[in-house]
């Protein structure tokens, strides 16, 4: 069983490979900040993630878009205008889903972070309504380049790493801020506890977020690139991405210690360890299980959940994880109670 477990998984996260190689030849690079990258560096705290991405404090202009109603909870649809500006203007409004309790709109809440390409919420929409079932509010905000945010013509996340070290640099920050933006709106709601869930890319953002925003009081990383650097030079991800942006090697190589200033691995949390689940997949064929395992020993050997899983199974195909979501926002629910 555990054989064919094994099979199945690898054989889906091939399956992905094979679907980004279809697209990596749709448009051809494009770069908008040539020649930019040192004045950029030079300009910014780069040595203080918490202050590249200082939270602006201010709650954004929402517009609401739609809303269905559930049975017991609504879904609003949701807009505002980003912190950042990207050479995109169809990117910089920022769409997110909220998932609301009937009664509770100063609930606890969940922001729920899709990972990289993803191109629909079928998967996320999933957790959204385990997230209220347990008694939070949540949020699935469409991450820059992706979903909502998706310029005509472009794949899903087409722009979100590129040949472009400005711009790679200026989307990671504009995916943080319009984090915190969400959470500045959750605030000013009244939610007493804010967590973050993320898979894959939106699991290294969800860490990421628990070490850059003391406003974050619990985090659940699903598969997270704990540090970029290293899968770009060490995975089969990384050669899939250099394929696609042949002058990233270079720029990647000589800016190195840029991306380990971020790196997840080299970051210490603000949440408490046992306010952290990590989740991993021992047959991942995208992110190096060794790195998961390094950044569990890193952060002080928080909760960690291993299934026989791959990058994509350990999120679509596993319910034992769906029963250690329950029990560690359980947990979490009772820290509100008891404050």
């Amino acid at each position: 069983m555990r054989m064919l477990q094994e099979l199945f998984a690898r054989a889906l996260d091939n399956m992905s490979y094979s679907y980004m190689g279809t697209q990596k030849k749709r448009r051809g690079g494009e770069t908008f900040f040539i020649g930019a990258l040192e004045e950029y560096l030079e300009d910014r705290a780069l040595d203080d993630p918490r202050a590249f991405f200082r939270n602006p404090g201010t709650v954004p202009e929402i517009a609401m878009l739609d809303a269905v109603r559930r049975g017991t909870y609504d879904i609003h649809k949701l807009r505002f205008q980003s912190f950042i500006e990207s050479p995109h203007q169809f990117n910089d409004r920022v769409h997110f889903r909220f998932y609301e309790r009937h009664g509770e709109p100063d609930a606890p809440a969940v922001i729920v972070l899709h990972g990289y390409r993803m191109e629909n919420y079928m998967v996320f929409d999933r957790y959204c309504r385990l997230m209220v079932r347990r008694g939070y509010n949540a949020a699935l905000v469409d991450l820059p380049y992706h979903m909502s945010r998706r310029p005509p013509g472009t794949y899903h996340g087409e722009f979100t790493f590129s040949d472009d070290g400005v711009l790679t640099l200026r989307v990671m920050q504009q995916s943080v801020l319009d984090i915190m933006a969400v959470i500045n709106w959750l605030k000013q709601r009244g939610a007493p506890q804010i967590g973050m869930f993320g898979v894959s890319y939106g699991g290294m953002l969800s860490g990421l977020m628990a070490c850059v925003e003391p406003q974050v009081d619990f985090t659940i990383m699903v598969a997270p690139p704990a540090d970029m650097g290293e899968v770009f030079f060490e995975s089969r991800l990384g050669r899939q991405f250099e394929a696609e942006n042949p002058r990233a090697r270079e720029v990647l190589t000589k800016y190195r210690g840029v991306l380990d200033r971020f790196a997840l691995v080299n970051l210490k949390p603000l949440v408490a360890t046992e306010n952290i689940l990590l989740i991993e997949g021992i047959y991942d064929g995208m992110v190096p299980v060794p790195l998961i395992e390094k950044l569990w020993r890193a952060w002080g050997e928080p909760e960690i959940r291993r299934y026989p899983q791959g990058h994509l199974s350990v999120i679509i195909l596993n319910p034992p994880m769906d029963r250690h979501l329950r029990a560690f926002l359980n947990k979490m629910r009772r820290k509100v109670k008891g404050a």
